[in-house]
């Protein structure tokens, strides 16, 4: 028994009449006739009453009609799912990101693309940015959102977004001479600062001559700003966490010093040729 068994069958049963069926099918009524006796023949039961008026289904024949189109169905489903995932349209895809991430993910196009495509689904995983680059050479995640600076080989990789790094101040260290900050202006206020950038910090702050008190140093930008908001310090993060959690409590100063700007990278394994869905995905930025 063969799917196109099946749907010759089917085709009877639902046309009541053999002639009328192989004209459906666009075929000469002996094949057809033939078919279907060798269908019997396999099953070992009749599975139509022939008369001159046409065919009924015999019990075994509506039994078969039954399971036939369940069959027919779920070929028809398997076949569509199957190609929808070989061609980027539907699957499941792990998405390594940053906290600091947030003005890169989700963005105007990738909700485009999960909208035409909705049986896509996307698994996110939170980490810092060398834990996802390990993630990343271990296959664990297929492509992950990380900011620089970082050191990898091996990574194919796509720059998404380049961006200052700001001051978020409580109003009761807001005594500034410019909006704009500069980096000496850091030696007189409490820092709280994320841990993912502490080294290029201090590297700036010795060549400076200048030895701010680091109050706080914390593994998340976003509870960096929380702390800044609470008054403990200033924080300096990437400006668009400071854009997107800063509250009403605190000012955003931009800090104009080229070294410390900081770029968010789309990034995968380079030896790996991305799959439909993930090339989508890649696209998508």
């Amino acid at each position: 028994m063969n799917f196109r068994q099946l749907e010759y069958f089917l085709a009877v049963a639902d046309a009541g009449q053999i002639t009328a069926a192989a004209r459906q099918l666009h075929m000469a009524q002996p094949p057809l006739s033939y078919q279907i006796k060798q269908l019997e023949a396999e099953l070992g039961v009749t599975l139509l009453n022939r008369a001159t008026s046409g065919v009924t289904l015999t019990p075994a024949g509506q039994l078969l009609q039954n399971y036939a189109r369940q069959l027919m169905d779920l070929r028809e489903r398997a076949d569509s799912q199957v190609r929808s995932l070989g061609q980027g349209l539907a699957g499941v895809l792990s998405v390594g990101v940053v906290s600091s991430s947030m003005g890169a993910m989700p963005n105007v196009k990738l909700r485009t693309l999960t909208r035409h495509y909705p049986k896509i689904q996307i698994r996110l995983f939170e980490d810092n940015t060398y834990g996802l680059i390990d993630r990343l050479k271990q296959h664990l995640i297929d492509v992950a959102i990380v900011r620089t600076p970082f050191s990898a080989v091996g990574l194919a990789s796509k720059e998404l977004m380049t961006e200052n790094m700001v001051a978020v101040v409580p109003r009761k260290y807001d005594h500034f001479p410019a909006a704009t900050v500069q980096v000496t202006d850091l030696a007189e206020v409490p820092l709280i600062i994320y841990r993912r950038f502490e080294r290029l910090f201090q590297t700036t702050f010795a060549e400076q001559g200048i030895h701010p008190f680091i109050a706080c140093t914390c593994d998340d930008a976003r509870t960096a700003v929380q702390w800044a908001d609470a008054r403990m310090g200033v924080a300096v993060v990437p400006q668009t966490v400071a854009e997107e959690i800063s509250g009403a409590t605190a000012a955003i100063r931009p800090i104009r010093y080229q070294p410390w700007r900081t770029t968010l990278k789309l990034v995968w394994p380079a030896e790996v040729t991305p799959s439909p869905l993930l090339q989508r995905f890649i696209d998508s930025y």
